[in-house]
């Protein structure tokens, strides 16, 4: 991204998996008490199941069986659901067009949306706007394939889009749009997690240098506009595409315009950027984003892969030569036991701009490994403590208790960690309670820089 700092961020086109990840679900998307589970099971006993077979299905069935299933998204996108309901696609099935669900279940009766059957996912693909759209809020969306990778079928624009609030995404493959999940301005509390994202690697906006040098936008794993969301335990790949303007570009998390977001125990191969931030300002410094961009938490990623090219982008409000940053100030982002290794030639692992403060980022206990450049701050910028940096150049202030040597990572084992690594017992704070496999933390009585504690090779 034209070195990895001066991007212009465009506005874009108008649970519970497993026990860890549930121990760090944020308010609005987390387990309830035993009083609500059970009055969700009766709700979503009492409510209609509804069924969906592409090949089979007619509409003008009853659509309440798997023997009277309807047969298209039209249909499906019309049904009179109601909290607890369940629309059940056919596992094998494909369908092309927009999956979208404007009706809200509640928090004890969630609208979940499922597969049913055996075989493959069933794939819904085709939308220039998003393939499922949930207007709706307390919707669950699980075991689907949204989209495919190529150009007859994607989803040109979002996989999913969400709008609605406290919406879960869980355990689906995403893959062939310019952004697999997006997550609009007005949703909050969305979960997503335990997804696969595969090569979400279009991009919505690619035009010449000569036509708009600073416009290229698309490529994104997640597109996060909303606040308060939980982003944890998805694998992501190949969210990178070319761009005349900034030679690559893609993300696996961008936040634009987003508060409060909680993104963890992420793995990412092979993604332009890990995460670039941004709000939305004019030259001029009036703002376009009345709540301000601010909160965001990165905790427990690993960001690998010779395409990776870095790990964090953020900004302050003005550049040195008195230049409005028009995507800054981004406020309190914390970044903390990340690790990246970024062998790319161009690569550059953390970046704050545009007069980077300790108001505007925090960094602790990370392990960034890069070719190019291991990071650059403005020099009033001195958060960061008990990392790891390794690489290149190192433009940024002493820290508190850094350590500069190679972090030795485990051949054999991306990010994880060998015996000799300085990383060992670097961290003086437990800031969750599993690693990204899932190992509790300090578990030995140590707590270990990057995203995962040692544990020895079997």
């Amino acid at each position: 991204m034209s070195g990895l700092t001066s991007k212009t961020l465009t506005t874009p086109k108008a649970l519970g998996a497993s026990a860890a990840a549930l121990a760090v679900v944020i308010a609005g998307a987390g387990a309830g008490t035993a009083a609500a589970s059970t009055a969700r099971t009766a709700a979503a006993a009492a409510a209609t199941v509804y069924y969906l077979d592409s090949v089979a299905g007619n509409d003008a069935a009853a659509g309440t069986s798997a023997a009277t299933a309807w047969k298209t998204l039209a249909k499906a996108s019309a049904a009179p659901l109601e909290p607890g309901s369940k629309l059940l696609l056919k596992r094998g099935g494909s369908w092309s067009g927009q999956l979208a669900l404007s009706r809200s279940g509640t928090a004890d009766a969630p609208i979940v949306v499922d597969a049913y059957g055996t075989g493959a996912a069933p794939i819904v693909m085709g939308d220039d706007e998003a393939c499922v759209d949930l207007a709706g809020s307390h919707i669950e969306v699980y075991n689907l394939q949204v989209g495919v990778n190529r150009d007859a079928g994607r989803c040109s624009w979002a996989g999913i889009k969400v709008g609605g609030d406290d919406n879960v995404v869980e355990r689906n493959l995403i893959t062939g749009a310019a952004a697999g999940v997006y997550i609009e301005t007005s949703a909050r509390y969305t979960a997503v997690t335990n997804n696969d994202f595969v090569d979400n690697n279009h991009m919505s906006t690619l035009t010449p240098k000569e036509v708009n040098a600073n416009d290229d936008s698309g490529a994104f794993a997640m597109l996060v506009q909303g606040d308060d969301a939980n982003i944890g335990w998805n694998t992501i790949s190949g969210s990178v595409a070319f761009s005349y303007d900034y030679g690559f570009d893609g993300a696996a998390v961008e936040i634009f315009m987003g508060s409060r977001n909680r993104v963890h125990h992420n793995l990412a191969f092979d993604v332009d950027t890990f995460t670039e931030l941004g709000t939305s300002r004019n030259d001029d410094g009036t703002s376009n984003d009345p709540d301000g961009t601010s909160g965001n938490v990165f905790e427990y990623n690993g960001i690998y892969g010779p395409r990776s090219r870095s790990g964090l982008v953020t900004r302050g409000p003005v550049h040195d030569d008195g230049r409005i940053e028009t995507n800054g100030p981004v406020f309190g982002t914390v970044f903390r036991n990340n690790a990246m290794n970024l062998p790319n030639a161009d690569s550059e692992g953390v970046v704050c701009d545009a007069g980077c403060t300790n108001a505007h980022l925090t960094l602790s206990q990370n392990i960034v490994s890069a070719a190019k450049k291991i990071a650059y701050a403005d020099p009033a910028f001195t958060a960061h403590d008990h990392n790891v940096f390794h690489g290149g150049q190192f433009q940024m202030s002493a820290g508190t208790a850094n350590v500069r040597k190679d972090p030795k990572f485990d051949p054999n084992r991306p990010l994880h960690l060998l015996s000799t690594s300085p990383a060992i017992g670097l961290g003086v704070t437990k800031f969750n309670d599993v690693d990204l496999d899932g190992v509790k933390v300090g578990q030995d009585g140590r707590i270990e820089a990057g995203a995962y504690e040692y544990v020895a090779a079997p």
